[in-house]
């Protein structure tokens, strides 16, 4: 290292700084004081091959931070029970450590601590930072520890125990160790296997074939013990409940085909299968195991965005600060965030200024501007400046925590196809062992010593596993992707709804436009009342609603007190007030006249008693790729309609500017539903894009539903389809990657059904093997399953 730069750390050394640092008997230049402590305490403990073993680091890893945590928050009950798991007498702690870089950190991290008073173990992941650490309940200090880490140039983060033991990592170790087994097992054996084949050719000495024999049944039994004993459990379960699976089968082809040959073995028969027997556990696993990857992958996008969430949140109380497990924090708390800290909560940005990175949430690359009183969401990081935040919702209510509820609800919602094709397969399987029956009792009579190899071969080469994997396996790769590209399916039947889909039919509020209306202009028609009387109660009666016109009429200022709020669907809102009744909404339901018929802004009324108060001339502007996004349904094939409330000239405004010829204005919720059964009865397959809780019963009413819709409103909406972020984009993404799945399980499908067909008269004449017939079965599993693993690279 040359002596411009850190020794510890490789920074460069700044002008007038001589400190150094005595190692091994050399004098190494160090940039800080810091860094020379870390240096001496690494030297001191007797660590010095630390520097030998360490590649070069990246400038100012290792680096010790300017200001020291405060570590020993970390020792009181509520943080020891929110960061560590009870283990008998000892306590057990995960710590993802930041600042690794090559192995020579893992030698120094786990040597070190080790030596540490009161650890029985250290033990460290190189792979994912991760220490786990095993020290007394009593007497011990999780803070020392951290501070100890801290003081080597590490940044120690606390792990709770529920983000280190997701149950869906243990089954995916579990399948990988059962894989590498069913591997090894196969690769020996088949080794072992060309020997026996060769040697049947040209001659083999019978105690060199028994001894090949034997050690081919060892290297066997663990495939089948271990390997493929989820088959025999998924098998007997499904016997047990009368309902058998494609395991069924396997289950008795592996369990004959192994039980056979260890006799054949043992009285030294004329053959054995186990070659057959381990290939066919091995790619069998294999296809389980790259569909299980499938599957996990939207879990894992819930487990990233679970990640986003830092465990501790600096909460200010009136004369002082505290840090506390995010877990406690309680709506109105006031936190402060950090430049570079992640957002814990939701909540409304209460001092400061900064720019926020939303990308994991929304999609958004760009960073977003935020002032005093904007919306913070928990999981995006605050980029700029230190900033204060009064949370809002904490925990699952979050955005965060909504998109994870939905995301989850996604994963177990089964469509009607794949339940369709479960229950075909079970019918397959029933059907498949009557004909294996009825070929054993043929070549029983017509040539006994062949009827077990030609039924064995039937159960292994027509076993439905490929057709039971055609449909799952492609409708959990599209729901991962689909979620990769912001949206989230909530109902299991919304892809293949979406494939058939002819006709987009849109609302126009929050939906073709930004869902940030503006009052452009209040016209006060009772002299009794003054703009800014109405102003604060439009305010205060729409300070209830969800629809996106309301976000117009939000004020700071303090409200009037209303009673008796009620909304009114597709109409208005209606409350009392000082003993008298106001109602805001449609001229219909005020009781007051048409809009100005000049005017194309949406018109909200105010009115009293039945005596209309004020009106209100409201305006969005169009999203901004409204018309990129419908000019793109149209060339998938789509026709598109407009329904909406609003006043023809502005429904005719938009329609023009999109080039809809279908529109529809001033439509109540009865009317938007009443023109979807007309379309559906005229042959159309109708997908509804609209305010997923204003207008829940009309997108109930169509085909299928998707909505765009973020923060707070997100756990309220019901649509099929959500949308995350402010662009249309995504729609037409959800309608073709809806006909590349449906696509694939139509191929899918038919491969598995022409290969059974020719695959199963093969098998039943007696010109299928063992081993043929486990290659010619797994190979079709594989094909399935990789053919459905293409929608993962969907764009």
């Amino acid at each position: 290292m040359n002596s411009e730069t850190c020794f510890h750390c490789a920074l460069p050394i700044p002008s007038g700084c001589n400190l150094t640092v005595d190692i091994e008997g050399e004098r190494r230049p160090v940039c800080c004081p810091g860094c020379k402590a870390v240096a001496e305490l690494i030297r001191d403990t007797g660590l010095s091959r630390y520097y030998e073993l360490r590649d070069l680091p990246d400038p100012g890893v290792g680096r010790p931070p300017e200001e020291a945590a405060e570590w020993s928050v970390f020792d009181g009950d509520d943080m020891l029970a929110a960061f560590t798991e009870a283990s008998g007498d000892n306590r057990e702690a995960t710590i993802y450590v930041g600042g690794m870089y090559c192995s020579a950190c893992s030698w120094l991290i786990e040597t070190t601590m080790s030596k540490q008073p009161g650890i029985e173990s250290a033990e460290i992941n190189p792979i994912t930072h991760r220490l786990r650490l095993t020290f007394p309940a009593e007497g011990a200090s999780l803070s020392a520890y951290l501070a100890r880490l801290a003081d080597l140039g590490y940044q120690p983060q606390p792990l709770s125990p529920e983000s280190t033991a997701r149950p869906e990592v243990v089954e995916q170790r579990t399948a990988l160790k059962r894989l590498l087994v069913a591997s090894l097992g196969m690769m020996q054996v088949m080794m072992f296997a060309v020997g026996l084949y060769a040697m049947d050719y040209q001659g083999i000495d019978p105690d060199m074939q028994h001894f090949l024999r034997l050690v081919s049944f060892f290297v066997t039994t663990p495939v089948v013990f271990y390997s493929a004993k989820p088959f025999f459990t998924s098998a007997w379960r499904g016997v047990v409940g009368k309902k058998p699976g494609m395991d069924l089968p396997v289950s008795i082809a592996v369990g004959a085909a192994y039980a056979a040959s260890v006799y054949a073995t043992f009285t030294r028969g004329e053959a054995v299968w186990f070659d057959s027997v381990t290939m066919f556990v091995f790619f069998l696993t294999l296809g389980r195991f790259l569909e299980m990857r499938a599957r996990h992958r939207s879990i894992d996008r819930s487990a990233a965005l679970s990640s986003l969430l830092p465990n501790t949140a600096t909460r200010l109380d009136e004369t002082a600060h505290s840090v506390v497990p995010v877990s406690q924090l309680r709506k109105d708390d006031r936190v402060l965030i950090r430049a570079g800290e992640p957002i814990p909560a939701d909540g409304l940005l209460a001092s400061g200024s900064t720019s926020v990175d939303e990308a994991l949430l929304t999609g958004e690359p760009r960073p977003q501007a935020k002032a005093v009183g904007d919306e913070l969401s928990a999981g995006s990081v605050n980029l700029d400046g230190m900033i204060e935040m009064t949370v809002t919702q904490t925990g699952s209510d979050t955005t965060l925590g909504t998109i994870s509820i939905l995301s989850e609800r996604a994963r177990y919602a089964r469509p009607a196809f794949v339940t369709l094709a479960d229950r075909i397969a079970s019918y397959i399987v029933v059907a498949l062992l009557v004909v294996a029956t009825g070929v054993a009792t043929f070549w029983y009579f017509a040539d006994p010593d062949r009827a077990f190899v030609i039924t064995l071969s039937v159960l292994v080469v027509t076993c439905p596993c490929a057709l039971a994997l055609a449909t799952p396996a492609a409708f959990a790769a599209a729901g991962s992707r689909m979620s990769q590209l912001r949206l989230l399916v909530t109902n299991g039947n919304a892809i293949e709804a979406l494939s058939r889909a002819t006709l987009a039919m849109f609302d126009k509020t929050g939906t073709l436009t930004n869902g940030m209306p503006r009052i452009t202009s209040v016209l006060v028609v009772d002299n009794n009342f003054t703009e800014m009387d109405c102003r604060l109660v439009a305010a205060a009666l729409e300070h209830a609603s969800t629809h996106p016109l309301a976000r117009a009429f939000a004020m700071q200022d303090e409200l009037p007190s209303v009673t008796s709020h009620e909304v009114v669907v597709g109409q208005g809102i209606k409350g009392i007030i000082d003993g008298n009744e106001w109602r805001i909404g449609s001229a219909a339901f005020v009781g007051g006249a048409a809009g100005p018929s000049e005017e194309i802004a949406t018109h909200v009324l105010l009115g009293v008693d039945g005596s209309v108060v004020a009106w209100f001339a409201l305006e969005d502007e169009l999203r901004h790729d409204a018309g990129e996004t419908l000019r793109e349904v149209r060339r998938l094939g789509l026709r598109t309609a407009l329904v909406s409330g609003d006043n023809q000239l502005a429904v005719d405004e938009v329609a023009a500017k999109l080039e809809i010829t279908d529109a529809h204005a001033e439509c109540t919720p009865e009317d938007k539903l009443a023109i979807i059964k007309a379309a559906q009865e005229r042959g159309e397959r109708v997908v509804m894009i609209g305010d997923g809780i204003n207008d829940a019963p009309v997108l109930a009413g169509a085909d299928t539903s998707i909505a765009p819709a973020h923060g707070a409103l997100l756990a309220q909406t019901s649509a099929d389809v959500i949308m995350l972020g402010e662009s249309l984009e995504p729609m037409t993404t959800a309608i073709a990657m809806s006909r590349k799945t449906m696509r694939i399980v139509r191929q899918n499908l038919a491969w598995a059904i022409v290969y059974n067909a020719v695959a199963l008269p093969l098998a039943a004449a007696g010109y299928v093997p063992p081993w043929a017939a486990a290659i010619g079965m797994s190979a079709s599993s594989l094909i399935v399953v990789l053919n459905a693993l293409r929608l993962n690279r969907f764009e």
